[in-house]
């Protein structure tokens, strides 16, 4: 009778290792999911205010030049500028009355894209001719944003690389596309990207481009920013949701696919299954152990 409740017992142990060691990997696999899927870009100070820390400074890319290098004589109509006698003195975000246009000295080349690119064209279309220079900011209905709005001129660091820059970008664009920011997070290209780090993959300036700004809604230009890493790309690639969150309808209005929509509900309660099982079978294997040890226990 012992001999065969001792067989029992080792064959019983031999069923359950093959589940065991499965359902370990399993739970690896559960949990290096649930920390890429938490996983999001780092937060970014991008704002420049009218104090700089010039420890921070110094560390930045622009920590070669004098202040008069980018603001000249700080003097407008004969004032000092900022102008304390102003009653709007400092009131005015530092970052909104510069005039970048003094940035074309050194960045020509971004600069000019900018100006014919999809953020000066919205400015252009919401406040008339005056807002297609970077100079008035922001126009009467805040339409796109200026050079300082993007770029910490104080504070970004040289030297970055790829994925650290695509990391900030996808921060930085977030601030007034936040749903196209989500769902590129949860995208194939955002999650290799952020996620893993693979600097292969795309970062937004990839497919819009980093100044000239383009929309994509346009399913030619769709097709041509897909060929730039899938050259064998055909037109059904312009067909692809990209920003599934986002749908195209703008910063703050949020939309999904109803395919999309379902698929990540079943990916939710696969989820949820999966982790009741786990906890089951973990549950009922560490009775089992118990049961044995008090068998043991109990014979000697």
């Amino acid at each position: 009778m012992k001999l065969d409740r001792q067989r029992l017992s080792v064959a019983s142990y031999r069923l359950q290792l093959p589940g065991f060691y499965l359902t370990c990997a399993a739970l690896v696999l559960l949990v290096l999911s649930g920390f890429a899927m938490a996983e999001t870009a780092p937060t970014v100070r991008t704002d420049s205010g009218w104090f700089v820390d010039m420890n921070r400074f110094a560390a930045s890319a622009h920590a070669g030049f004098k202040c008069e290098d980018c603001h000249g004589t700080m003097l407008e109509e004969e004032h000092k500028h900022p102008n304390p006698d102003d009653p709007a003195f400092l009131k005015t975000p530092a970052v909104t009355a510069y005039d970048y246009s003094r940035c074309q000295k050194c960045h020509q080349v971004s600069y000019d894209r900018y100006m014919t690119g999809g953020h000066a064209l919205a400015r252009t279309a919401a406040a008339g001719d005056a807002a297609v220079t970077p100079t008035v900011w922001p126009p009467p209905v805040y339409a796109a944003p200026t050079c300082g709005a993007c770029h910490a001129s104080h504070y970004a660091p040289a030297g970055l690389s790829r994925v650290e820059s695509g990391r900030r970008m996808v921060e930085s664009c977030g601030q007034c596309h936040p749903a196209h920011a989500a769902s590129y997070l949860e995208n194939i290209h955002g999650r290799l990207a952020v996620n893993l780090k693979d600097d292969a993959s795309a970062f937004c300036s990839d497919c819009h481009g980093a100044h000239s700004v383009a929309s994509l809604k346009d399913p030619e230009k769709a097709l041509a920013s897909c060929r730039r890493c899938h050259a064998d790309a055909g037109p059904e690639y312009a067909g692809i949701v990209i920003h599934a969150a986002a749908a195209h309808l703008g910063p703050i209005e949020t939309a999904k696919d109803p395919a999309i929509f379902w698929i990540e509900r079943v990916r939710t309660i696969a989820l949820i299954v999966v982790a009741v099982s786990l906890v089951l079978f973990f549950g009922h294997s560490f009775l089992w152990i118990l049961r044995e040890l008090h068998e043991k226990l109990r014979k000697h």
